[in-house]
């Protein structure tokens, strides 16, 4: 007995049995539930409240000139074609001299000719004068018509012609626009060019477009929004994107209406919220759920146990929005850096 005591305390313990293969290292990892995107954005880009294009307005002189008369102060508002400053313009006055010096001759000429055709017809004029008188008439006209070519340049017309006469060419230049005097550089006596600064700036009001340069482009369906400095918000229709990027930072601009008129000054910057279309299937996963594979997104399923391609639509923080066949409630691996094996690495 003792001998067999002793036997059954040598024998070696039965050796334990190799856990099952559970699969890849995913196990070291938990798994994650990919979600709705809910709140979460695609994009944020910087954006500015530009003005409609009625709602600006320059006073340049068409010609040189030199100022006389200012009406306006900074800050002043006007209407619509109230007088903002008096120039001389003597090419306004010498065009006005030669349509009313042209008129004059147009006159001789006629009454001219028409003497002419009279003794025509007793035969005591030659066809030849005729013909250079009414020459002479083609001439006038001409003269005529460039001289008034030059006066609607100015926005004057045939009315305006005795006035320029008499004053030497003095004009009121008045404002495009109705709004705000935001710019007056004018000062007595000064002469002024017509490819230099405006004599004034008027700002307007009026419904305002919202201008956002994208790092990359806005995906088909999404939705926009934008957000003033304080946080408010107004849901945003896109209207177009310029097709080509910048070429100094690679940004593209794009252009909005907004849903209701934003009560913001012209030039007042915010942002321009981007979220994916809500019947798309864009879903919200970590971001460390997402690692590369072959050079492509993937991540890992738990359904199928194998990666996943994927495309990343944007990342945020811990979050990445992505699209594939993933839908809201499929579980990924949360970490896929380490369930995933790496290449050459062991399982």
């Amino acid at each position: 007995m003792a001998a067999l005591s002793f036997t059954a305390c040598a024998r070696p313990e039965a050796a334990p049995e190799p856990a099952a293969d559970v699969g890849p290292k995913s196990a070291e990892t938990p798994w994650v539930a990919a979600r709705a995107p809910g709140g979460l954005s695609l994009l944020e880009a910087p954006a500015e409240l530009v003005p409609p294009a009625g709602a600006r307005g320059a006073v340049v002189p068409p010609f040189s000139a030199r100022i006389t008369k200012v009406h306006v102060e900074h800050g002043e508002r006007v209407q619509e074609g109230a007088p903002i400053a008096d120039v001389v313009m003597p090419e306004l006055a010498r065009a006005a001299g030669a349509f009313a010096a042209a008129g004059t001759r147009i006159g001789a000429h006629g009454r001219r000719k028409a003497q002419l055709e009279e003794l025509r017809k007793d035969g005591l004029a030659k066809l030849a004068e005729i013909a250079e008188v009414e020459g002479s008439l083609a001439d006038a006209s001409a003269a005529q018509q460039m001289a008034l070519a030059t006066l609607k340049i100015a926005g004057l017309g045939p009315k305006d012609v005795a006035s320029l006469v008499r004053s030497g060419g003095l004009v009121t230049l008045k404002s495009p626009v109705a709004g705000v005097v935001t710019e007056l550089d004018a000062a007595l006596g000064e002469s002024r060019e017509p490819t230099g600064a405006p004599i004034a700036r008027i700002e307007g009001a009026g419904a305002a477009r919202v201008e956002a340069r994208f790092s990359q482009r806005p995906p088909p369906g999404a939705r926009f929004v934008f957000v003033g400095p304080l946080g408010q918000t107004t849901a945003l229709t896109l209207l177009n994107e310029a097709p080509s990027t910048n070429g100094r930072d690679g940004t593209v601009l794009a252009w909005f209406k907004p849903a209701e008129a934003l009560d913001l000054p012209h030039g007042t910057l915010g942002k321009v919220r981007v979220s994916p279309d809500p019947g798309g299937t864009a879903v919200a996963i970590p971001a460390a759920a997402v690692t590369l594979k072959d050079g492509a997104a993937v991540v890992l399923s738990r359904k199928t146990g194998a990666p996943l391609p994927v495309k990343v639509l944007s990342s945020s923080g811990a979050d990445a929005l992505v699209e594939g066949e993933l839908r809201p409630g499929d579980e990924v691996a949360a970490d896929a850096s380490r369930a995933l094996p790496t290449p050459g690495g062991a399982d």
